[in-house]
């Protein structure tokens, strides 16, 4: 065990280098030390087999694919790590960067940690915007072709140095959305929250992207030159059709990516996002390999993640069974690998090919990999197009004694999930849904209630506060009755209210359909489907094949390089080639390395298969339907509280829970409407200001949960 942590913080450590020197170098790079010292290191290392295009990716690449290695490796040995420490200085941290400081945004509510990241990125960008026009404003050399003024000059290289702002962006933007590496996972952030990351960072690009045409295509209109210069392919230097070509391609992704358009159209929204392969194509011609260089890292990962959850979820399982709620939602029992392993509030991607053969939906993992073993579920409620085809194709099943389907194939990728759990840290939980949103607390309680999972925590309070629209949204409940219906020694201090907000009735209406057992359709298993359960590829293995895809696009680099473009004995140099032979060996070289990977990834994938087959075979056992649903008030252990027409008292159920808690501090996780989050997080602080005035040491700590369905 000791070796096992100082292992894990040799790794820490060494991750923690990697980053401060990925960032050390963005910082220094518009100074002038660093760009003297960096002509100097090119034409050192053009003397040795780096050649400059090798020290442009070990410098600027090298950091983040290593991190990303180191964090493989990282994750390993912690699921060797039993032990969960509730207060580290790492969660101390992690809770404190969750704080919410701003509640009313038009991003929604903002964290401590969220602002911080933010501003922090702000003010690079303002201090690599400032270095480099005022480095250009003191060696203005007159722009020949054009014959621009001093005044435009400066225009000039302001519109240029903007897009210098753009490449920032776009270097950082691809990280959020690498769920199947482990960048994120390492610091416990949901797949959904970084997402909104992405969706900030992409706005920014499009912003500086727009900007930077816009300033450079006026100069050449005041000159009457705007279409012979867009449609110019320069031998050396910029190629500007690319950057038309670019600047249209991304306003076309961030107009299909609006709200209003991706919630109504949401194919729209998926196709024409794939057209970040033209986007980013363009950009390396426009901008040129060495620019390209600084957002290759991003580019390299996102490639390889791409490449890796094909590999993965390549192979289609079939639905075990299925459940009908009463709400227009569907709970669907998918087969696993019996040694698959996956944290709470995890999140996993669906695919039906006989809805769409493209389209990925996420959904939140409702059950717990320690208290199903062979199977887990997650809960669909029919909101979308896709989702309505879904419901439709399965509530059309029906049958007097049960509905039965020859078999429904799915496309599976994940499951992907933090390895840091905020929850744990709490004795006293108080767990705040509306709608929806109640998918993530599922698989908390249900994580809870195992008593295989190897942690020893359990809280000693738990309240779940449940909001819904209807009455026949209670049903949404129905996969957690056993919790309520079954003793267990894992929970024993539980309270269950649910809140319908606009309904008026009697609680024994909603008695009535919180017991009313779903419909269940139990469906055959395809015998042309040779895969039979989820499976997830190691660690490990995800480690070794970066590895592999940086050192051969390295090397690809290296020695195209080195015969077509610095050859020896005074023949063709770098600067004698057009520009867009570099771009040329770059893109050729990076092929090489995905191919190279793609085939060793698809090698040992087969190999693996072969190996675990007998452990993938489809469970004979059909799944049973739901235990604990009875017919009589009476049959619940924790007998829920339910209220019509009425919205929840926090402050009641919060000075309840402390008079019973003393100074411990409470959780409250909230996951459902932006409005309910806003809510919630503002009474939280509000509360713990009143608490720290009357000199209580009771503190309340808000959460937002994000999810998928």
């Amino acid at each position: 065990m000791a070796q096992n942590s100082a292992r894990l913080l040799a790794l820490k450590l060494s991750m923690g280098f990697l980053v401060a020197a990925w960032i050390s170098f963005w910082i220094l790079k518009p100074t002038k030390i660093w760009k003297k010292a960096w002509h100097s290191a090119e034409d050192l290392a053009n003397g040795t087999f780096l050649r400059d295009s090798g020290l442009n990716v070990v410098v600027f690449c090298f950091p983040v694919v290593g991190f990303a290695i180191l964090s493989f490796i990282y994750l390993h040995y912690s699921e060797k790590e039993k032990i969960r420490n509730k207060t580290s200085l790492t969660t101390h941290f992690r809770v404190a960067f969750s704080k919410p400081v701003i509640l009313k945004s038009p991003i929604g509510i903002v964290s401590l940690g969220e602002l911080s990241g933010a501003m922090l990125f702000v003010a690079f960008l303002v201090w690599t915007y400032y270095s480099n026009v005022s480095s250009d404003f003191k060696k203005l050399a007159p722009y020949a072709p054009l014959k621009l003024s001093r005044q435009q000059l400066k225009v000039m290289h302001m519109g240029v140095r903007v897009g210098s702002l753009s490449e920032i962006c776009l270097a950082v933007l691809l990280f959020p959305i690498l769920r199947g590496m482990s960048l994120f996972r390492v610091f416990g952030i949901e797949f959904e929250a970084v997402v909104r990351y992405h969706t900030w960072i992409a706005n920014a690009l499009a912003l500086f992207c727009t900007l930077h045409g816009i300033i450079i295509m006026s100069i050449w209109g005041q000159k009457k030159r705007l279409l012979a210069e867009i449609t110019s392919w320069q031998k050396i230097g910029r190629v500007n059709v690319a950057g038309a070509i670019s600047l249209i391609t991304i306003l076309i992704i961030w107009i299909s990516s609006l709200p209003v358009i991706r919630r109504k159209y949401f194919r729209t929204f998926y196709i024409t996002h794939h057209l970040y392969i033209v986007f980013i194509s363009f950009f390396l011609l426009h901008a040129g390999d060495k620019h390209f260089y600084l957002v290759l890292s991003g580019v390299l990962l996102f490639a390889l993640d791409k490449i890796l959850r094909f590999i993965q979820s390549r192979r289609e399982t079939c639905i075990v069974s299925a459940h009908v709620l009463p709400c227009r939602a569907v709970e669907l029992i998918l087969p696993k690998d019996p040694g698959m392993k996956y944290s709470p509030m995890s999140t996993i991607f669906l695919k039906i090919p006989s809805i769409s053969r493209f389209e990925w939906h996420p959904f939140s993992i409702t059950s717990s990999c320690y208290k199903n073993e062979e199977h887990l579920s997650v809960l669909i409620k029919s909101q979308g197009q896709w989702t309505s085809e879904l419901y439709s194709k399965i509530s059309s099943i029906k049958d007097e004694e049960f509905g039965q389907l020859k078999s429904l194939a799915v496309g599976v990728d994940g499951p992907y999930g933090p390895e840091h759990l905020l929850y744990q840290r709490y004795s006293n939980l108080v767990l705040i849904a509306g709608g929806s949103g109640i998918t993530p607390f599922m698989s908390i309680l249900n994580e809870i209630s195992s008593k295989d999972s190897t942690t020893n925590w359990h809280p000693t309070n738990i309240v779940l506060i449940y909001c819904v629209k209807q009455v026949q949204d209670i049903s949404m409940l129905t996969p957690i009755l056993p919790i309520l219906c079954q003793p267990t020694a894992e929970i024993t201090n539980f309270r269950l209210k649910i809140f319908v907000t606009r309904e008026q009735g009697s609680p024994i209406t909603a008695f009535e359909v919180l017991n009313k057992p779903p419909q269940v359709i139990k469906m055959l298993p395809s015998t042309t489907n040779s895969s039979a359960g989820i499976t997830q590829e190691g660690i490990i293995w995800r480690a070794i094949i970066s590895a592999l895809a940086f050192v051969i696009f390295l090397i690809s680099l290296v020695l195209l390089s080195d015969i077509f473009v610095h050859q020896v004995h005074g023949k063709p140099s770098r600067k004698s080639n057009p520009s867009w032979i570099n771009d040329l060996f770059l893109f050729a070289a990076f092929v090489i390395a995905m191919s190279s990977s793609a085939v060793a990834s698809i090698t040992f994938a087969q190999r693996k298969l072969r190996n675990d087959r007998r452990a993938m075979e489809i469970p004979k056992k059909v799944i049973e339907e739901p235990k604990g649903t009875t017919d009589k008030k009476n049959g619940f252990l924790f007998e829920p509280e339910i209220y019509l027409g009425k919205r929840p008292n926090l402050s009641d159920v919060l000075s309840d829970l402390t008079n019973k808690t003393r100074d411990e501090s409470i959780g409250v996780f909230v996951c459902g409407p932006e409005s309910m989050k806003v809510s919630v997080a503002s009474f939280c602080k509000n509360y713990t200001k009143i608490s720290c005035k009357k000199g209580l040491s009771r503190s309340v700590h808000f959460h937002s949960v994000n999810f998928s369905l």
